[in-house]
């Protein structure tokens, strides 16, 4: 008998003792006897429920973790690609990468890279970088706002900030050239 059958059948002897039933003969169990006490019946169906995503997952306690270099590389399907939508407002950039990378396993494949997107746009002229006071930052181009992005200061906790902003139009610009991102980041 093999480790995943042994783990089926304890699930089968757990799910007819948490009903009351003696798993061996079918016999239901008298009131008295411990199985039918409501703690007991109930940490039974929960320990049925943790086995039973034990075999769900083939046997393994856990999927475990690839290490980031054992990934794939970021990429979306046509069909994901067409099912993403731009979010209301304005948007900072990692607001729209983690959209964006709510669409894939995270476990098997690297997460969009938000200097991916901003190398990306720097490359293609809708971003430059300006140094202020020793600082870089970056800021759209007159291209950059032509597809929707700004700046804005703002207030945070160490002082004012310049937060680079992205419109549904921008959202929109960037989701459309996915493709291109993805091979910019792949040739980095």
């Amino acid at each position: 008998m093999t480790e995943l059958e042994i783990m089926k059948r304890a699930k089968m002897y757990i799910d007819s003792l948490a009903q009351g039933i003696d798993p061996l003969t079918g016999n239901t169990l008298p009131d008295s006897d411990i199985v039918n006490n409501v703690r007991i019946s109930r940490c039974l169906f929960y320990v049925s429920g943790v086995l039973g995503k034990v075999i769900d997952n083939g046997g393994e306690v856990q999927k475990k973790a690839l290490k980031r270099s054992e990934k794939a590389p970021f990429y979306l399907s046509e069909e994901q690609l067409s099912s993403i939508v731009p979010l209301a407002g304005e948007v900072n950039i990692s607001t729209l990468a983690g959209s964006i990378n709510s669409n894939i396993d995270e476990n098997i494949m690297k997460k969009l890279k938000t200097t991916d997107v901003t190398g990306w746009l720097l490359q293609t002229g809708f971003l430059t970088t300006e140094t202020i006071n020793d600082k870089k930052y970056k800021t759209p181009t007159a291209e950059g706002e032509n597809i929707g992005i700004s700046t804005e200061l703002r207030q945070g906790p160490n002082g004012i900030y310049r937060a680079v902003l992205y419109n549904r139009s921008a959202q929109q610009f960037i989701i459309d050239n996915l493709p291109a991102i993805m091979e910019f980041a792949e040739q980095k």
